[in-house]
């Protein structure tokens, strides 16, 4: 910076090291640019203040259209819920094609402008992810576990009422296997079936059955449980395990 700018420009300047929202920061550069000294060195610092101001303008763009694709469209939660945030650039466009197969992580900050959606498996079972925003975290609310990218202070106290899991310097099969473990469920199987129901761990017959179709339960007599290469025949409230096949015999 120009060791002759006036008082007015540092005090304003200030100011904008102060700022924390877009809006603020956008107000500031516009009253800040005019005070720029006139000299050459000044021209190269008004051209440095306009370059911020034209990216901020377009973060701010960015913001209102991600808040108004928020509002209007929605997403709706299919399979036990992984949301996937952090600052910029720190790699969740990465983890979201990695579990995903879908999205094209970028070198620049913000490519990331709505929230999307995919689904991917952890064995046989399908889990759903979303990947996030920088500035946008709503959906993290309704997370089953909040994947955050680096160790930040901030949205770990944010979201302590959730399962939250950080992702830096470790593996996705082993973040994955973690998450599945958070999540508190079990998969069990039909025997026609092409992916298993998932249940919570302390389930019986009569989730499973529930699970199925209501009348299941209303109409219960029996129910055959395969697990580890043994079958029973067992009552409605016989507790199930992970990998149970069942078959409910119902009126």
């Amino acid at each position: 910076m120009p060791a002759n700018v006036t008082p007015e420009f540092n005090r304003k300047y200030r100011e904008l090291q102060d700022a924390r929202t877009t809006a603020q920061k956008i107000r500031i550069l516009k009253e800040l640019i005019p005070l720029a000294p006139k000299h050459k060195g000044g021209e190269n610092l008004r051209a440095q203040l306009k370059r911020k101001l034209a990216r901020l303008s377009d973060r701010q763009e960015s913001e209102k259209r991600a808040k108004k694709g928020t509002s209007q469209k929605g997403i709706k939660k299919i399979a036990p819920l992984i949301v996937i945030i952090g600052p910029p650039n720190s790699g969740k466009t990465t983890l979201f094609k990695h579990f995903t197969g879908e999205g094209e992580p970028a070198e620049h900050p913000f490519s990331t402008q709505e929230p999307r959606t995919a689904v991917g498996k952890y064995g046989d079972a399908r889990i759903q992810f979303i990947d996030c925003p920088s500035f946008d975290f709503g959906y993290a609310n309704n997370a089953d576990v909040v994947l955050l990218t680096v160790p930040d202070a901030e949205l770990q106290k944010k979201f302590k009422s959730k399962p939250v899991i950080i992702a830096e310097g470790r593996e996705p099969e082993k973040i994955l296997h973690e998450a599945w473990k958070r999540f508190g469920l079990m998969r069990v199987y039909t025997e026609d079936g092409d992916e298993p129901m998932l249940l919570r761990k302390d389930a019986t017959v009569r989730d499973a059955a529930k699970d199925i179709h209501k009348s299941f339960v209303a109409g219960f007599e029996w129910a055959r449980v395969k697990r580890a290469g043994k079958v029973y025949r067992v009552g409605i409230d016989f507790p199930l395990r992970d990998g149970d096949v069942v078959w409910i015999k119902s009126r």
